[in-house]
């Protein structure tokens, strides 16, 4: 019987040391997962726009900091200053890129969007934009691969993309990004550079202007293959594919894989 009642009186003293915890804080909401966060800037730009060499310079500032896998820029020349190939001269407009121009409605060059949140953006927005884009957190994981036939210049791509979260609604898309091309470039006082340096050259949407739906779920991975060959006139030693998730809330993910080491 002595034995019983110190049992007793040793879980009266337990259950009463212990905090009462209110029904509304026994349960602890833990937040989804997430991912490295990239940004992606969409820099509209012209061979004949003369402020815009200034512009490029601003965003290799920017990648600098931040680094250029982390902070992906696509150089979309289009718009009335923007030129395509003509009579010997090299142009970098494309027809996907007068589409962008035309959809966002940009009024001149130069000008981005940075995750396609906050519409079209001054230069001298970007840096605070792009500060508060990699703040925001994201739940989207996309792993490019890029399988290269220098005899075909056929560029096979896998694109392995997830939730960590809920499932997630919208467009994965795909495009042909070039360092290192050179093409003339227009500056102040009218001065020309026939041998400008252009760097992240959007070259073409390789799925089409507007991407490939899908819908992302935390019970599977979604892989997507696609073929694509290059342009005659585009370095496969300086191409880029930028892939990007994106839907009505902006840009929610974006990766750039090289398509060819050699």
């Amino acid at each position: 019987m002595r034995r019983f009642y110190i049992l007793i009186l040793a879980a009266v003293a337990l259950l009463t040391g212990c905090d009462s915890v209110g029904s509304d804080e026994r349960l602890i909401e833990i937040p989804p997962a997430t991912v490295q966060r990239n940004v992606l800037i969409e820099d509209f730009t012209g061979q004949r726009c003369i402020f815009c060499p200034a512009a490029s310079q601003t965003i290799e500032e920017l990648q600098k900091l931040y680094g250029a896998d982390r902070l992906i820029a696509v150089g979309i020349h289009a718009g009335p200053l923007a030129i395509k190939s003509m009579g010997g001269v090299k142009g970098l407009r494309t027809d996907a890129g007068d589409v962008y121009y035309k959809y966002w409605a940009v009024p001149n060059v130069p000008k981005a969007i940075i995750n396609r949140r906050g519409g079209v953006l001054q230069k001298d927005t970007w840096a605070g934009r792009i500060y508060e884009e990699f703040a925001q957190t994201t739940t989207i994981n996309i792993a490019l691969q890029c399988h290269y036939d220098a005899a075909t210049r056929q560029v096979k791509i896998e694109t392995n993309l997830k939730t960590l979260s809920d499932d997630v609604k919208g467009r994965l898309q795909l495009w042909l990004v070039e360092d290192s091309v050179v093409a003339p470039q227009l500056f102040p006082n009218n001065k020309m550079d026939k041998e400008y340096v252009h760097n992240h050259v959007f070259r073409a949407a390789i799925n089409g202007e507007w991407g490939t739906e899908l819908t992302l779920s935390s019970m599977r991975t979604h892989v997507e293959h696609t073929s694509y060959t290059l342009p005659e006139d585009v370095v496969p030693g300086n191409a880029w594919i930028v892939g990007f998730v994106y839907n009505d809330s902006g840009v929610l993910q974006a990766v750039r894989q090289k398509v060819s080491l050699s």
